[in-house]
């Protein structure tokens, strides 16, 4: 064996390291067979006596229960219970009377025995005895029998436990004695092994430690120091290809540097060169990439890399909207561009490392104005139409209404129901109109809001009065739960009525039984509304769309009635006192759905 080489080295410290271990572990070994025997003795000589002990102890107990049962005059199960415990309470003594061992147990085994003889054989008298005579035998002798014997038993078990106890003292002393042997051998292994590794690790370690330098500053970007390493083992060698590592490492550098810039160069370029605003922020919200574009918006002159993002760029609700990690749906701002408004439908994207750490956030803002202005001119001709149907629609509802009421005539069977399907429809398109009225002046802003210091649970209860007699007869429960008092919100009570309104409808236009719960409460700056249903729920590719205009969840849906148009309104609504609304749903499991509004005096906090 070549000491000079690390394997060398290595093997001789582990040689010494494994003679070492194996004297302590043969000296363990001695020690812990005799710790064995110890504890063997307290085991093998003196369990089965507690263990029979233990035994005759349940036995003469359920002889015992036998017994009262027989009292009560359940014969045949008690005296089979009683004989059966008989043969066991034999057979455990039998075993404890070939397991003594201690002076003083075969004594307290015969009184056992002469005892026990006694209880059986009052037995057969209790047996034949009539009530009376049965309560007197038992009380008078066999209970006190009974509990004789629970006292020897108990002494039996006594006298072998303390067996065991001092069985035990004897094995600490063996073991303290033992402990003590070992640690003297323990300090002189651990004293000379000491000595040996501190020897060995700095032969060791010598080479290691000076390229392990070299390693630090390859670390810090210097290829210009070489490692010395006079060593002839595997460390030596090492050394060498360190040092030719490095000379390449110079080469690739250069080449690498180049290939970097142009790669940044050509994501500049991308990046300049997108028709939409774009800034990238780190996690402090400082700005670390921003194209032209956006610099265009914001009206930004100088570089402003590595700027918090307020120090440039005073769009504070932007910034609210971008700095937090959680996900958001898309939002809309209004913003100016050379002294125009325009609206901008802002989206942001974090990109997160390899150990799923926050790094950057990618905000891009599109320029919707376009596509705003057609919106809102669809949204006039949709007033225009609707409003130009209200009219005709009244008069045909109420010319239908006259018919069916036969005000200019008598109608046959088949006639008065065409009528009446006929009626409905226009009542349907009658409420279509309606609601699309209602979503335009919302969507235009020209519906009135009326806001103020509002009781929360005072308007659900008011909301829930209507529904009352509707409940009743689909036998359904409707249940608001009330979880707090003074729930005040700033809010336009008929809007929010309306809406929790429009949430119970739907729950019992889908629910055919079940119960129905309403509940508010405040969390924090917030009132929360919730509304939920054990009804069929809805399909998850429905709740991502379920607030959007004409859409009807449920399998089912052609056959309910209701335009599609009743939660796109409340959303809008709920959008306008700054709030938010959503469903969880589970499909067959049922569906809650929940807004927030504004809690009052937080109002202002909540116009995010």
């Amino acid at each position: 064996m070549n000491i000079k080489t690390l394997k060398g080295k290595m093997l001789l410290g582990f040689a010494v390291m494994i003679l070492i271990l194996a004297g302590v572990v043969g000296w363990s070994i001695y020690n812990f067979e005799s710790l064995s025997n110890a504890i063997n003795d307290i085991l093998v000589e003196n369990y089965r006596s507690i263990k029979a002990s233990d035994s005759m102890v349940e036995s003469i107990e359920r002889q015992d229960s036998a017994l009262l049962l027989l009292l009560r005059t359940s014969e045949e199960q008690g005296q089979e219970i009683f004989r059966r415990n008989e043969k066991e309470f034999y057979t455990w003594l039998a075993r404890a009377e070939d397991n003594i061992t201690i002076d003083g147990e075969g004594t307290i085994l015969e009184k056992i025995n002469e005892k026990y003889f006694s209880f059986v054989s009052k037995f057969d008298q209790f047996y034949n005895a009539d009530e009376n005579q049965r309560w007197e035998i038992y009380n008078q002798e066999l209970l006190p029998l009974f509990n004789e014997i629970k006292t020897d038993i108990r002494e039996l078990r006594e006298l072998n436990r303390q067996a065991m106890v001092d069985a035990q003292g004897d094995a600490n002393s063996r073991a303290n004695q033992a402990i003590i042997y070992t640690i003297g051998l323990a300090l002189l292994v651990t004293a000379f092994s000491l000595i040996f590794a501190f020897y060995l690790t700095k032969q060791i370690l010598r080479p290691i430690k000076e390229l392990e330098k070299g390693i630090k500053e390859v670390a810090a970007r210097n290829f210009q120091r070489k490692v010395e390493v006079a060593s002839e083992d595997e460390i030596g060698v090492l050394a060498d290809e360190f040092n030719e590592m490095i000379s390449k490492l110079k080469e690739y550098e250069k080449l690498n540097v180049k290939k970097l810039l142009m790669e940044k160069e050509k994501s500049e370029a991308v990046v300049n060169n997108l028709s939409s605003p774009l800034i990238v922020t780190d996690k402090d919200h400082k700005i670390v990439l921003i194209n032209e574009t956006a610099k265009e918006l914001f009206s930004l002159r100088e570089d402003v890399l590595g700027t918090h993002f307020l120090e440039v760029i005073k769009a504070e609700e932007i910034f609210e909207y971008i700095k937090n990690p959680e996900a958001k749906e898309e939002k809309t701002f209004l913003l100016k561009k050379n002294d125009k408004k325009r609206h901008y439908r802002i989206s942001t994207k974090q990109v997160i490392d390899e150990d799923e750490e926050y790094q950057f956030t990618v905000t891009l803002l599109e320029d919707i104005t376009r596509l705003k202005e057609i919106d809102n001119m669809k949204s006039e001709f949709v007033s225009t139409v609707s409003h130009e149907f209200r009219t005709p629609l009244t008069s045909m509802n109420m010319g239908l209404s006259m018919v069916i009421n036969e005000d200019t005539g008598e109608l046959n069977e088949e006639q008065k129901e065409l009528l009446e399907a006929a009626y409905e429809d226009v009542e349907r398109l009658t409420e279509l109109v309606n609601d699309l009225l209602d979503l335009s002046k919302i969507e235009s802003g020209k519906i009135e809001m009326e806001f103020d210091k509002v009781d929360v649970n005072d308007i659900i209860e008011k909301t829930l009065n209507p529904f009352h007699k509707q409940v009743e007869e689909k036998e359904i429960e409707l249940k608001f739960k009330q979880s707090e008092d003074n729930v005040f919100a700033y809010a336009d009570p008929s809007k929010i009525s309306w809406v929790i309104s429009n949430l119970v409808g739907n729950a019992l236009r889908y629910a055919d039984e079940g119960k129905i719960e309403v509940d508010a409460e405040i969390k924090g700056r917030r009132v929360l509304v919730s509304v939920a249903d054990n009804g069929p729920g809805i399909p998850k590719e429905y709740q991502s769309k379920i607030f959007e205009k004409f859409v009807r969840a449920g399998s089912d849906k052609e056959e309910k009635s209701g335009t599609g148009l009743g939660l796109a309104i409340a959303k809008e609504i709920i959008t306008a006192h700054n709030g938010r609304i959503w469903v969880d749903s589970k499909e067959g499991e049922g569906s809650t759905f929940s807004f927030y509004i504004p809690r009052y005096g937080y109002q202002e906090e909540n116009n995010e």
